[in-house]
């Protein structure tokens, strides 16, 4: 007699109710990871352009105050934020997959930045405005098909794993920052200041540090 096993395992067909409470959960898991990469990373790249663009201002631009900027911004405490947070669908975790794109910036303009419509007009304005944006709900959950909430359920995995990128990439490129500041100590002052200024540029030039804004 034929017996018959059943595995019963992830990948096995999920009901409406559960993808839609898989939604939920990393709708809410995206924004705890985005609220601690602007609070932890994107807030000391904000803090070093606002003072660059302050010094554009200044006759005479204070290079005590931009060496003071780079040593707090590149502190033990700043680049220990700057790790990648604990969180279920983490690049670290065993068995995750992880896309070949690694920023919001990307992603975002691969899926949306090609749009003609009224959404494309947004992410391009969201663009020049500094920022990127995930549309919050292209249609409510509940009127979606299954096959539509799984497509945008592995979406918002995509952004997750593109946080855990953006930390990291963060965090070596202020830990890169420091040890470029500790070098330019053999060079006089007037030659130092340019440098100092050069290094900073780079980190805030970065787009692939941008973090996403919700489109409402």
């Amino acid at each position: 007699m034929a017996i018959i096993v059943v595995l019963y395992n992830s990948a096995l067909p999920k009901t409406k109710e559960q993808l839609k409470e898989k939604n939920r959960k990393l709708r809410n898991e995206l924004d705890t990871v985005r609220r601690q990469y602007q609070e932890n990373v994107y807030n000391v790249v904000e803090n070093l352009k606002q003072h660059c663009d302050q010094t554009k201002q200044n006759l005479t631009p204070d290079y005590e105050t931009l060496k003071h900027l780079i040593k707090s911004s590149t502190s033990n405490e700043v680049l220990e934020g700057c790790r990648a947070p604990e969180h279920k669908h983490s690049i670290k975790n065993k068995g995750i997959y992880c896309s070949s794109t690694d920023n919001i910036y990307d992603a975002v303009a691969a899926r949306y930045g090609h749009n003609t419509g009224a959404l494309g007009f947004r992410q391009n304005s969201a663009a020049l405005a500094g920022y990127v944006a995930i549309p919050k709900k292209k249609r409510e959950v509940t009127e979606m098909h299954k096959a539509e909430i799984s497509d945008e359920n592995d979406e918002l995995k995509h952004y997750l794993q593109c946080y855990d990128h953006m930390f990291v990439r963060a965090h070596r490129i202020l830990s890169n920052l420091r040890q470029q500041y500790q070098e330019s100590k053999q060079n006089l002052p007037p030659k130092r200041y340019l440098l100092l200024k050069e290094m900073v540029k780079t980190v805030i030039g970065d787009q692939k540090l941008m973090p996403d804004g919700f489109d409402n």
